[in-house]
């Protein structure tokens, strides 16, 4: 066993999605007393996501310190279109070049657990676990003999299930009980095996938030009154602060325990700006008078908005996925591509990010004479805009303002960051402001900053600014490996 860098033995336990605000409330309030003891010896830091902060790009780029757009993977998971919960990604992007192979390659024994998309395993020296993700498949160990006579937690990997209004208590408990699965196979191993690093992941602290969000939260519009599950969210981060403190036990003085997160959460946007109407409206959408829907296309868009109104207003949120899957197109249909999808398009909101605050705008090139000009026209005239009294963009500005990699034009031409209550919305033929319709399914949403937190106040901190991109340099440094 090497022992080639400054820090000992170093454990990373990553959670998905675990927000720096409402972990450090959770510490105010004394509901995480493990954290508080590290923290008082150590550090605790937001961790700046990628944009968008999504769960696929923002753990990519940690394994690789590559941002999306050098690596070039902006999907997200919509879990209420059909087909969406078997989303497959190209892993090649990452198979070998992590930070725990470099680490491997350099002499030291990895324990990798349940790294997010990183599936199927490859070899390392030590072992990888880790089961699919989104679809239902076999979890795999590189190395069989590494974890010899430990049974392998089914629920790593597999995320496919949706919970509902009527099954969220069992939802609840179903997965508190996996992540104390999970949790107790991965202490087993290290205390086992003692690696130089071991990385474990878990993707139940977003699940959670993302479902549970309003059952937890008086603010929330969708607010249900006392339930089963009313303290779900703080009762969970508890579970985590238990298991952060057992696997700190295992430690000597002389070892790095790091706990980190690719992105924060919060309370999911409550409302959806419809951009597409509003470039309609201003004339923006579509290059050529010839270019407007037929009638029959523009009844059906109104027919959509009213049956996802109507299924707001009534509590039916449990049944959009299920109706969508028997709607011809439904993915173009929640998009607008049966409005947007033509070639006659001048400017159009792009769905890349999901209806969140983040997301962006497309501009077709081929269709304007003066790209850039056109570009600083929408930007400068949506600055402006406001709801409520509050100007809609924290910032909006050119793609290139935000990222320079080889791959930028898979992101729209123009990104931007609202405020919290508003989500991108592709709706058309409506009012420009819309209650976000798939609220009361997905309450929680994503913030842009995680969590950085460490028991090791001399961990090489000196030019690491704390955001996602520099986890993997900053993994190497631990280990004196050099990146190439």
């Amino acid at each position: 066993m090497s022992t080639n860098n400054n820090c000992g033995r170093v454990v990373v336990l990553g959670f998905d999605g675990m927000d720096y605000d409402l972990t450090q409330q959770l510490i105010q309030s004394g509901q995480m007393p493990n954290l508080e003891k590290i923290i008082e010896k150590g550090c605790f830091n937001p961790f700046k996501s990628v944009f968008p902060p999504d769960s696929i790009p923002a753990w990519i780029t940690a394994f690789t310190g590559k941002d999306p757009s050098e690596h070039g993977i902006l999907d997200h998971v919509n879990y209420l279109i059909k087909g969406e919960d078997s989303a497959q990604i190209d892993t090649s992007v990452f198979h070998q070049k992590t930070f725990w192979d470099k680490i491997s390659e350099n002499g030291n024994e990895v324990c990798i657990i349940n790294p997010f998309m990183a599936y199927p395993v490859w070899p390392v020296n030590g072992a990888m676990v880790s089961g699919p993700v989104f679809v239902q498949g076999d979890i795999q160990v590189s190395n069989p003999d590494y974890v010899a006579g430990k049974s392998f937690p089914g629920s790593m990997g597999g995320i496919s299930d949706l919970p509902s209004k009527k099954n969220i208590s069992s939802f609840y408990t179903s997965t508190v009980e996996k992540t104390k699965e999970q949790a107790a196979y991965g202490l087993e191993i290290l205390k086992d095996k003692s690696p130089n690093l071991y990385f474990q992941t878990f993707l139940t602290t977003d699940r959670i938030q993302h479902h549970l969000w309003r059952y937890c939260d008086p603010k929330d519009p969708t607010y249900p009154g006392e339930t089963s599950v009313r303290n779900s969210i703080p009762e969970f981060f508890a579970l985590v602060d238990k298991i952060i403190g057992d696997f700190n036990a295992t430690l000597s003085d002389q070892d790095t325990l790091i706990i980190m997160s690719d992105h924060g959460h919060g309370m999911r946007c409550t409302h959806c700006f419809n951009i597409n109407e509003y470039l309609r409206q201003k004339g923006y959408l579509y290059h050529g008078k010839q270019s407007k829907p037929k009638l029959k296309t523009i009844l059906l868009e109104k027919a959509k908005n009213y049956v996802l109104h109507f299924m707001r207003k009534n509590n039916l949120e449990d049944y959009m996925h299920v109706v969508a899957r028997f709607v011809p197109n439904a993915k173009k249909l929640k998009k607008g591509e049966h409005l947007t999808g033509k070639s006659n398009t001048l400017v159009k909101a792009s769905s890349f990010a999901g209806t969140n605050p983040f997301g962006g705008i497309r501009i077709n090139k081929e269709n304007t004479e003066n790209y850039e000009q056109l570009r600083q026209q929408i930007i400068d005239e949506f600055s402006e805009l406001t709801f409520e009294g509050k100007k809609i963009f924290n910032w909006i500005k050119p793609r290139e303002e935000v990222y320079s990699g080889p791959q930028i034009e898979k992101y729209p031409d123009i990104l931007f960051d609202m405020i919290p209550q508003l989500g991108t919305g592709m709706n058309m033929y409506t009012k420009l402001f819309t209650e976000n319709p798939t609220h009361g399914k997905i309450s929680g949403g994503h913030k842009r900053n995680g969590i950085f937190i460490s028991n090791n106040p001399n961990i090489p901190t000196d030019n690491f600014d704390f955001s996602i991109e520099q986890f993997y340099t900053f993994m190497l440094d631990c280990f004196n490996v050099k990146a190439k």
